[in-house]
């Protein structure tokens, strides 16, 4: 299915692009010239929605040959894919097909690294995004994420119970906690908390995540200590997540601490763009 969403985003994307004609090409290029064309990639990086991008061209009778796989690193320069068949049809997809490639890839990317670093300090934490994400690009930036090793987090909010600060300045904690129990069995709940009052105050309600939010890396041990003390008196102990500013240049500070989970928006919101090209081979 999500081959499927790709491709209508990529199809609504080329009509944004192409307007009412690719006046250029279609001017300068002969109805029926054919070319043979390759995208290269111009710094090191992880590959991201190749595939998509394959699925993609073949409707447009395009004959397209994968030179690496979804998700490998690649180094700088390298070939990632030949495309052969009428000029004019590669010319006016090109843009929309490294668009797509060059934003998909950066996000993997600044996750394999992310994650890459974080391991050599921490073996099991995971590294998680966010829903800081581009309208209607959200899954595939999620899938961009996974592809680099990272989690996708919630995709929608549907997923699971989030009871963030405003539900809890809303109602309160214990409304917000006796209202969630109509909530199927088969959806996690997880709180956001903002100090260590507030963690104290929740976690007698047991819930299945706590999620430290904007905690000073310092903080955050003494969050641990409490969850652990809690954990000693009734045997219960929810996963923890931390977020909020946590960036690549300063992850371990997070990292060094025995928590489940580190989100990050950045993985996403501020992932640069892979520089690719398409160039057509004389």
């Amino acid at each position: 299915m999500l081959s499927l969403y790709a491709k209508k985003v990529l199809n609504e994307s080329l009509i944004n692009d192409v307007g009412y004609g690719d006046i250029t090409t279609e001017l300068i290029i002969p109805e029926d010239h054919k070319s043979r064309g390759e995208i290269v990639i111009k710094e090191d990086a992880v590959i991201c929605g190749i595939n998509f991008i394959l699925d993609f061209l073949r409707d447009y009778n395009l004959k397209c040959d994968l030179l690496v796989r979804e998700g490998k690193f690649v180094e700088k320069d390298s070939k990632v894919m030949e495309i052969e068949g009428n000029t004019r049809k590669i010319l006016s997809l090109e843009r929309t097909i490294l668009n797509f490639l060059m934003h998909l890839s950066g996000i993997a990317t600044k996750t394999y690294r992310v994650v890459k670093k974080v391991r050599e300090v921490n073996k099991k934490v995971r590294i998680a995004c966010t829903r800081k994400t581009l309208p209607l690009l959200s899954p595939l930036e999620k899938y961009a994420v996974v592809v680099g090793g990272g989690d996708s987090h919630r995709f929608r909010l549907d997923d699971m119970v989030m009871i963030k600060d405003n539900h809890i300045e809303a109602l309160g904690v214990e409304e917000c906690f006796k209202r969630v129990k109509k909530v199927s069995f088969t959806k996690k709940v997880e709180v956001e908390v903002d100090s260590i009052y507030l963690l104290e105050k929740v976690l007698p309600y047991k819930p299945d995540i706590v999620l430290l939010d904007n905690f000073k890396p310092k903080e955050i041990g003494e969050a641990l200590e409490i969850i652990g003390s809690f954990r000693d008196k009734v045997g219960y102990k929810p996963l923890v997540e931390v977020s909020g500013g946590i960036r690549e240049d300063n992850v371990l500070e997070y990292a060094k601490y025995d928590v489940d989970i580190i989100s990050m928006g950045c993985l996403i919101h501020s992932a640069p763009a892979v520089d690719m090209s398409l160039n057509i081979l004389k």
